[in-house]
């Protein structure tokens, strides 16, 4: 139990802390696409729920060690991100409803989320560093799915509320007026991200 209440802790802090996750939601939740922005949930934590089953498998660990895996995730993870931060900077300001009309064209929000999580290269290290070994303590298969849930759970928890939250009309409204800048800045950051991917 106290393995699992150290998981669901660093889970939870890890799904708070900004990245590349929480700029493509807040991206669809800002244009007042609450809907795609669940669905992009849904991808994020599709990806997080592989992520655990490659690790319960031992393949995480073997992507690891092995430079051929490995470096074609981070570049494709690196690229994903890039194009990502391009497109938005390049977007410009339209209606909600061409904004989402243009999103369904460049790509779908789950395919958005399943990509950006799945190619990450840091969520690979940490599931070797943290979820690997707790699993590995795990007795039974019961648990071992509880703490494959877990990260699954508090991403699409943390991310969730966030939605709701900034989906109040009055923060809509606010939000309105300086929604181009906002995603400039979200594209900036997922540019940066990409770049930072990319080096290592």
């Amino acid at each position: 139990m106290n393995e699992w209440l150290l998981l669901a802790g660093i889970c939870f802090m890890g799904a708070m802390i900004p990245g590349a996750n929480t700029a493509i939601v807040l991206r669809s939740t800002l244009n007042g696409d609450k809907r795609g922005a669940f669905i992009t949930v849904c991808g994020l934590s599709c990806a997080l729920a592989l992520h655990a089953t490659f690790s319960m498998v031992g393949l995480t660990a073997l992507i690891s060690k092995t430079p051929a895996l490995y470096e074609p995730i981070r570049w494709l993870g690196s690229a994903y991100l890039l194009y990502m931060g391009i497109t938005y900077l390049l977007t410009r300001a339209k209606s909600k409803d061409e904004n989402s009309e243009a999103d369904n064209q460049l790509q779908h929000p789950f395919i958005t989320g399943l990509m950006v999580s799945l190619f990450n290269p840091k969520l690979l290290l940490m599931f070797i560093a943290l979820f690997s070994q707790i699993v590995d303590a795990a007795h039974g298969w019961p648990q071992k799915l509880l703490y494959g849930a877990t990260p699954m759970l508090a991403e699409a928890c943390w991310l969730s509320l966030i939605i709701l939250l900034l989906s109040q009309p009055k923060l809509q409204a606010g939000m309105q007026r300086v929604r181009k800048g906002i995603e400039r800045l979200i594209g900036g950051g997922l540019i940066l991200l990409g770049i930072k991917v990319g080096l290592g």
